[in-house]
């Protein structure tokens, strides 16, 4: 079913030591998510969408972001709103796993994002 996506299917890919799974629904066509996995030391490079806005929701651990000259240190159901065009980084600087989940509006576009690794 196009309106449905089952985690539990959905294999993640590497980025960066991050691992990300797509759970975007096939007909959604204005926004995509997905859930990312911060191990332990890992962190997102320097990075900003030029086409996208992103909605970040901590949903386990802590996650520690760098975003408009602050240090914001997300926890569980924490959410921070990036808008386009805003650098941003962000890591795991605890001992456990973490888990984000990821909103683009509108939907994410590997083209449109400059990482500065």
């Amino acid at each position: 079913m196009a309106n449905y996506v089952s985690r539990a299917t959905i294999e993640p890919f590497e980025f960066y030591g991050l691992q990300i799974r797509e759970l975007t629904p096939g007909t959604l066509t204005s926004a995509s998510i997905a859930e990312i996995e911060v191990r332990p030391a890992v962190a997102h490079p320097l990075a900003r969408s030029i086409k996208s806005d992103k909605l970040y929701t901590c949903l386990e651990g802590t996650v520690v972001f760098h975003v408009r000259g602050q240090e914001l240190k997300l926890q569980y159901l924490d959410t921070l709103f990036i808008k386009r065009n805003e650098w941003f980084k962000y890591f795991n600087d605890s001992n456990k796993v973490a888990r984000l989940l990821l909103v683009h509006i509108p939907p994410f576009d590997l083209g449109t994002e400059e990482l500065i690794a």
